[in-house]
């Protein structure tokens, strides 16, 4: 039996946004796979080759995403619930710095993966006023 393969629509060059920590490349991309879809925000430090901070949002009956209409957008039903626009250079520094202060190290050559989004920031929604706590 062949195993399913993961289907991921990149539409975008990656872009950069300047943190106090340095210059990084940032990209959002949709992603189908045998598990469904999700939203994927990738990043890296300009002076590495490849993404290394890799943060998924998987649709569940619980988080959705704006795809196709709002792709980037995810949505936390959860309450409370909460939405982030990925595509918005606000939302990459919001999740490049959490990333960082919760142990990524962008000058490792190692892939950091957050496989659930949703609950990264639902953990750390007393730093967040996104929650309007």
């Amino acid at each position: 039996m062949r195993a399913a393969r993961e289907f991921t629509m990149l539409r975008r060059k990656p872009r950069k946004i300047v943190l106090e920590s340095g210059l990084y490349l940032w990209r959002v991309h949709h992603r189908h796979a045998a598990s469904g879809c999700s939203e994927v925000f990738s990043a890296f430090a300009a002076r590495r080759e490849r993404t290394n901070l890799r943060i998924v949002f998987p649709e569940t009956t619980e988080h959705g995403s704006g795809f196709p209409r709002q792709a980037g957008v995810v949505v936390d039903y959860s309450a409370p619930s909460w939405s982030l626009n990925l595509n918005l250079p606000s939302a990459a520094r919001l999740l490049i710095e959490l990333a960082l202060s919760g142990g990524w190290d962008a000058d490792c050559g190692r892939e950091h993966v957050i496989d659930n989004g949703y609950l990264f920031l639902r953990e750390r929604r007393t730093s967040l006023n996104m929650f309007g706590s």
